[in-house]
């Protein structure tokens, strides 16, 4: 007992050997403390307390969460353990507590990082993509938390106060606001984009200044990330959102109707008032499309409204009672067919209607379908679809000179 405490006063009068066991002795206790914190205490209040489920998402974040609180329990506790400890130096245990400060400063702002991802992700579980996304805020909140963690190992390393920093950094304020230029117009920018709404997670996008069209995978604070059609990766500067001219097709998705608006050329010379020789034509020709040929022209030429019409009118009420009457065909907007200003091609006729199939590929073969039936009747009322004529018109023509010219001889 004698040697025991002989040692005792030896190691205690020794103030490097006290100093070098002391910080021995705070850093065991620190590992202890991690260690329970790691597997005892954590487990009883994640099984206990927040009664959280079992998939993997979940336990990924509460490794996480147990991961940022170990590494604070052993600085709390070797402060602590600084301050009981008597007869350290008063240098070394300024710079135990000025250390352990930063430490807990740093873990601490890991933390809420943390805690601010687990809040992205439980929100974009909970409400899905459709409800927009809130990365952009959450990268706001993590630079305002490191920009207060850095002010405050700042303060604790100058052994000053936090308002005496925050109160010197205006005198580079300028010099600040030239290096983050580009993070703060990409904070206004996210702030209008989020909060009015225009883009979400998953809605088709298409800005045609830099080529882009697909379908937005993330929006973060600096840039929105574009998968395109062709599977490739665009990543867009979130402020030309604001400054760029782009079109959001979501919206048309949502409605339940796809536009359709094309056009084509009828031979202006084909247009004739029609008469009994042309629907005496039809009654010649069989079949169900005939049939409701027939049917559609003597319906509209006893009307006296309808009489000295066209070939072309009753054409453009053919084709738009067939409009109404096909499924696909959204029957509460707009189903139009007119005739648009006369060309040196002919005669435009276009097609103003909303299909409800907007999904790219039911939408081009209703499109398809309906031109292809246009192209089909357009010769039962004597109308010529106008196209310029190609190479093999020509061959033709001159083939058909050619024979004339050897009968004459």
């Amino acid at each position: 007992m004698q040697s025991l405490a002989s040692m005792l006063d030896w190691i205690y009068s020794n103030k490097i050997v006290f100093s070098l066991l002391s910080i021995v002795l705070m850093l065991l206790s620190g590992f202890i403390a991690s260690i329970i914190c790691k597997y005892f205490l954590l487990s009883i209040v994640r099984q206990f307390i927040l009664h959280r489920n079992t998939n993997s998402d979940d336990q990924k974040k509460d490794i996480r969460i147990t991961e940022r609180l170990s590494h604070i329990a052993p600085v709390i506790t070797v402060y602590f353990m600084s301050l009981w400890i008597q007869g350290l130096p008063v240098g070394l245990v300024e710079a135990i507590h000025t250390i352990c400060a930063v430490i807990l400063i740093i873990n601490i702002t890991i933390l809420i990082n943390e805690m601010l991802d687990i809040t992205k992700d439980a929100y974009a579980k909970k409400h899905g993509a459709k409800s927009g996304s809130i990365k952009g805020y959450i990268q706001i909140g993590k630079i305002i938390i490191s920009s207060i963690a850095v002010i405050l190992i700042i303060a604790t390393l100058s052994n000053k106060s936090p308002i005496i920093i925050i109160s010197s950094l205006g005198a580079i304020a300028a010099v600040l606001m030239l290096v983050f230029q580009h993070t703060l117009i990409s904070l206004v920018a996210n702030i209008q984009v989020s909060s009015s709404n225009v883009i979400r997670l998953g809605d088709w996008i298409e800005m045609p200044v830099v080529n882009i069209s697909g379908e937005v995978t993330d929006i973060a604070l600096h840039t929105i990330t574009v998968r395109n059609w062709d599977n490739t990766i665009s990543q867009v500067p979130t402020k030309n959102f604001i400054t760029e001219t782009y079109t959001n097709w979501q919206p048309m998705f949502e409605s339940g109707g796809r536009r359709i608006k094309r056009s084509f050329f009828v031979d202006q010379s084909s247009i004739i008032f029609f008469n009994d020789d042309l629907l005496n034509s039809l009654k010649s020709c069989d079949g169900e499309i005939v049939n409701n040929i027939k049917n559609h022209i003597e319906t509209k030429m006893a009307l006296p409204q309808f009489k000295n019409i066209t070939n072309l009118g009753l054409y453009r009420s053919f084709i738009l009672d067939y409009l109404k009457n096909r499924e696909d065909i959204c029957k509460d907007m707009y189903i139009v067919v007119r005739q648009l200003s006369p060309t040196s091609e002919g005669l435009p006729i276009e097609i103003y209607c909303f299909s409800s199939n907007v999904f790219w590929n039911e939408y081009e073969e209703t499109q398809s379908e309906i031109f292809e039936f246009m192209y089909a009747t357009a010769t039962f009322f004597k109308l010529g679809i106008y196209q310029k004529p190609s190479g093999t018109d020509i061959q033709k023509s001159s083939s058909i000179q050619a024979n004339s010219s050897v009968d004459l001889n």
